[in-house]
């Protein structure tokens, strides 16, 4: 399972590209949570633990967290503000 994580993200450095759709810059916000927690070794069971959670948190509807991801200035504390909810 080589590169696992690099296959589903293309480049490990752009995780989030703003001209994306709504789906890609999800995919690509959790990619880059996956990277976080330690990249390809822990992929299939981020994914396999996580992936319910995380819809939860994108798609709460208090939340601006796509908007937050899609702008340079915000996305780095959205990401931390996801990943935190993880553990809450």
């Amino acid at each position: 399972m080589k590169n696992f994580f690099e296959k589903i993200v293309g480049k490990t450095e752009s995780f989030i590209d703003p001209e994306q759709s709504k789906f890609e810059i999800i995919q690509g916000a959790q990619m880059e949570l996956i990277r976080r927690a330690g990249g390809d070794d822990f992929a299939e069971a981020w994914i396999a633990s996580n992936s319910a959670r995380f819809r939860e948190i994108i798609d709460d509807p208090k939340s601006d967290l796509i908007e937050r991801l899609i702008n340079d200035k915000t996305r780095e504390e959205a990401l931390d503000e996801i990943q935190s909810k993880f553990y809450h």
